[in-house]
């Protein structure tokens, strides 16, 4: 595989809804939205990487030892992708920590809008309005 063809897609798992049935919901939701953003990698050319949908399949998100694991296999596959794909203006705890890596090792971290992408230039901080920049160098 080249290297140049495959992108990290970057986007919440975890509900942060209270109530379980919303809980429920919003994890599907969040599920389909990375579904959607592999969708889009592919018809775009790229080899798509989610690991946060698939990790999950063998992995407890909610065992502290299994996240890690899962957490750190995901930093691996992202060292060799092109590009991280953030695909929601909200960074979770687990987004923030691979956006940090990506910038760290001088990934482009690419932001998707309804305009289309843009360099997200960013802290990858949780508290982070990802969208406060983004009339600025659209990429299609």
């Amino acid at each position: 595989m080249k290297k140049s063809r495959l992108v990290y897609i970057c986007s919440p798992l975890r509900p942060t809804s209270i109530t379980e049935p919303k809980r429920t919901e919003e994890l599907q939701n969040n599920i389909q939205l990375a579904r959607d953003a592999c969708t889009l990698a592919v018809y775009r050319g790229f080899i798509p990487i989610a690991p946060h949908i698939y990790f999950p399949q063998f992995l407890s998100d909610d065992n502290a030892e299994e996240r890690k694991t899962g957490m750190d296999m995901g930093i691996e596959l992202l060292n060799e992708c092109s590009q991280l794909w953030l695909i929601t203006p909200r960074i979770s705890e687990g987004m923030s920590a691979e956006i940090k890596e990506a910038q760290r090792r001088r990934i482009p971290v690419m932001l998707f809008t309804a305009a289309g992408f843009v360099r997200y230039n960013g802290n990858g901080d949780v508290t982070d309005n990802c969208y406060t920049d983004t009339l600025d160098g659209v990429m299609d």
